[in-house]
């Protein structure tokens, strides 16, 4: 009998032991089974281990998902992977996983060294002395008043009872001036002191863990100012940018000594909701009593100064990351946290309208498809209503009672119903469905989450996340994720209305991702097209085909030969192959103009003959993200790419490909983001609060309302803030920026300022 077991899934882990032995060395340990059949994936019932013959061990590891499930009672694999749960369970991620993850395999290595720590009886998850307490009167503010008056940073953490300041309040603000303290002041006595809390945020560094957040309703609820701060969560983004994993509590659980602490809160919430009768998503920090919310606030506050000295030192040793986070996500974020904080202007009249349109063409949509005998005919011989969002009831609908042949599977092998399935068909009812999907989807998506989030004020407010993707490109969530409004309906985009007397205005970047290209490459074919400001597709087009007329008539007389310039371009860039370019440009293509792989790979080849350098770039990229599974994009952002050296080639070969990619978005998407920054700068310092207001950042476009009195001057300046040489810019020849102005986000027209 051993110290130590490792309890798998199932017995089809017949390499359990070797997989083991693989990672721990000199260590005697059992395995056990959940389940003695062979499965691939195991239900309740299908486990037949007697789990109380694990007490009997004084370290247990369930590997694997299911096997932390049923072995131990919980979830979160990954959240969980090496950490000594309750002094008796160490949770890892099964093994076999880096087989398409190989960016795992460190983690699964440390997940094992703790494994022999704690056999070995070494105390890992020791944790220091805290001191944490709860300020509710004058005499326990007295107590801590000098010390926080002497530090010269502290951490500010607050707790609220809504994510936004306009629907909710805050409760407490939870503060420390070195890691294991921390010290949870109540709202009260903030309020009570609150000229002294200004001053003392004002005048120190502040520490935040997602600053953005705790700064933004701080401003708007107290009135506060943070001249000086830091954010963990962007310090570990920029050491870590893997999307996901930037949450202080399952960071906390990684890189500090206080454990899985938001689990007893989880139960408590739980607890709650069940006992009062309401959902577990009404559940907010109001409700919870100042015994739990007060420690929980200490820890996190806790937390977050451990995490900083952790991260902070990392960071500052390494030119490309104090780069990065300097002078774009600090700053960038500032700006972000302004963006939020203007939301649009929303035409509340418009949305109502639109709201009901759009409920009259669903009704439309399901009277049109109850109506078919087909499915008149599955209701008779189904004995049931048929649901057009069921795929099994579309599945009997299309390929039983009309007999439509199937011609694609799921992952799990059933006949697909999805979107492209659908629109193959060419059917009157699958072009029901798809437009009913299409309606419904944007009229709850879009249209309703606008209707109900609009503030007082008339103004749209979402959220933006400068963190939230591994190219370095925003991302948006809240009440409208910004960057998914769909392009081709401009219905959503005309509720964005400018008030009597201004104007929206959208700036956008010019084939932004072709010119850093060029100008990383340093490819003379490609960047003569800026210089020349020329229409680039066009003149690649005319290089290609040999066309014979003048670059400015290509889009006019040859428009086929532009789109087949354009697809191969785009294709070249990502390193797309000779099928998946002819399969984009014959997408498109009208009958008769389709191109064959074979002419394909010569349009490459010729491409290469031409933009011999850009062809270099490729190559040598590759290389290093061959040799050394990462690479560093022009401002310092770092792109690992662990599954570059997977023994996969699929895995391996998109790994390499993407790395290059990320080279030119992370560029185009930076210059976006210091234009934004320097543009809410100039609002600033000009104090043009009222008149120009910035309110989303798209892709690679910025969009602003403007009295029309600046709009010339707004023009001016932000062209001037995007097209700043910032070392990457082709000589004399800055990115090109173009204007759009209308009344509403979706009625917009060219604009140029007059010469």
């Amino acid at each position: 009998m051993t110290d130590l077991c490792f309890v798998f899934a199932s017995t089809s882990d017949k390499d359990a032991n070797n997989i083991v032995k693989k990672y721990l060395k000199g260590v005697e340990f059992d395995i056990k089974y959940l389940c003695s059949t062979d499965k691939e994936k195991i239900l309740k019932k299908d486990v037949d281990l007697d789990l109380k013959s694990l007490d009997a061990y004084k370290v247990i590891c369930p590997v694997g998902a299911d096997s932390l499930k049923y072995a131990a009672g919980m979830t979160g694999i990954q959240k969980y992977n090496g950490v000594f749960i309750e002094k008796r369970y160490i949770p890892i991620m099964h093994p076999n996983i880096i087989i398409m993850k190989p960016q795992l395999e460190e983690d699964i290595k440390k997940a094992f060294a703790n494994v022999v720590k704690a056999v070995n009886g070494q105390d890992f998850n020791k944790v220091a002395d805290k001191d944490y307490c709860f300020v509710e009167t004058d005499k326990d503010f007295q107590r801590y008043k000098a010390e926080l008056e002497a530090a010269s940073i502290l951490v500010a953490d607050i707790e609220t009872t809504s994510v936004t300041p306009r629907t909710g309040n805050i409760l407490g603000i939870a503060v420390s001036t070195k890691p294991h303290q921390g010290i949870y002041v109540s709202i009260e006595i903030v309020n009570k002191y609150k000229n002294w809390f200004f001053n003392l945020f004002k005048n120190r560094k502040c520490i935040f863990h997602n600053a953005k957040f705790d700064m933004g309703y701080m401003e708007y609820e107290l009135g506060f100012e943070f001249p000086d701060f830091e954010d963990t969560m962007l310090l570990h983004y920029t050491l870590e940018e893997a999307v996901g994993t930037h949450g202080l509590k399952p960071l906390a659980l990684r890189f500090t000594d206080l454990g899985d602490y938001e689990r007893e809160l989880d139960e408590y919430k739980k607890t709650y909701a069940r006992q009062n009768k309401i959902k577990l998503a009404d559940f907010n920090y109001g409700m919870l009593p100042s015994a739990i919310l007060a420690p929980y606030a200490c820890k996190d506050a806790d937390g977050t100064f451990q995490l900083y000295t952790k991260f902070k030192p990392l960071v500052d040793k390494s030119e490309e990351f104090s780069r990065l986070y300097n002078t774009i996500l600090k700053p960038g974020t500032y700006a972000l946290k302004v963006l939020e904080n203007n939301g649009g202007p929303v035409n509340k009249d418009q949305v109502t309208w639109l709201a009901e349109q759009y409920q009259i063409d669903v009704e439309e949509c399901l009277e049109e498809i109850y109506k078919h005998p087909a499915v008149e005919r599955f209701e008779r011989t189904q004995g049931k209503v048929f649901n057009p969002n069921s795929t099994f009831h579309l599945r009997e609908l299309f390929f039983n009672i009309l007999n439509i042949k199937p011609v694609k599977k799921t992952a799990t092998g059933a006949w697909s119903v999805d979107k492209e399935v659908l629109l193959e068909m060419g059917h009157p009812l699958s072009e029901a469905v798809l437009e009913l999907r299409a309606k419904s989807k944007m009229a709850g998506t879009y249209i309703n989450n606008i209707k109900s989030g609009i503030d007082n004020d008339g103004r749209l407010r979402s959220g933006f996340n400068i963190h939230g993707t591994t190219s370095g490109r925003l991302s948006s969530s809240g009440t409208i994720n910004y960057q998914n409004i769909p392009r081709d309906n401009k219905d959503i985009k005309k509720l964005f209305k400018a008030r009597p007397g201004y104007k929206i205005i959208q700036c956008d970047l010019g084939t932004a991702e072709v010119y850093y290209a060029a100008v990383l490459s340093g490819d003379k074919f490609l960047m003569q097209a800026f210089i020349d400001k020329l229409d680039f597709h066009s003149y690649v087009a005319k290089q290609m085909f040999n066309l014979t007329c003048a670059v400015e008539e290509v889009k006019q007389l040859y428009p086929a030969f532009r789109q087949y310039a354009k697809a191969i371009t785009f294709g070249i860039m990502y390193q797309a192959g000779p099928a998946k370019i002819a399969e984009t440009v014959n997408k498109d293509a009208k009958a008769g103009e389709e191109i064959t792989i074979a002419q394909a790979k010569q349009f490459i080849n010729k491409y290469f003959t031409e933009a011999r350098a850009l062809k270099k770039f490729i190559d040598s990229s590759n290389k290093q993200i061959e040799t050394c599974a990462y690479i560093y994009a022009f401002f310092g952002r770092k792109r690992r790419l662990p599954e570059a050296k997977s023994s996969n080639p699929g895995v391996s070969k998109h790994a390499i490909r993407s790395g290059v990619n990320f080279l030119v978005q992370s560029v185009a998407s930076d210059i976006n983001i210091l234009g934004v920054i320097d543009l809410i700068n100039w609002v600033d310092k000009e104090k043009l609060h009222d008149v120009v207001i910035p309110f989303t950042v798209v892709h690679d476009s910025i969009v602003s309302e403007v009295r029309d009195d600046y709009v010339d001057m707004y023009v001016k300046h932000t062209r001037g803030f995007i097209q700043q040489d910032r070392g990457l810019s082709i000589p004399d020849c800055p990115i090109k920026v173009d204007f759009e102005l209308g009344d509403s986000w979706g009625e917009l027209d060219d604009y140029k300022l007059a010469a």
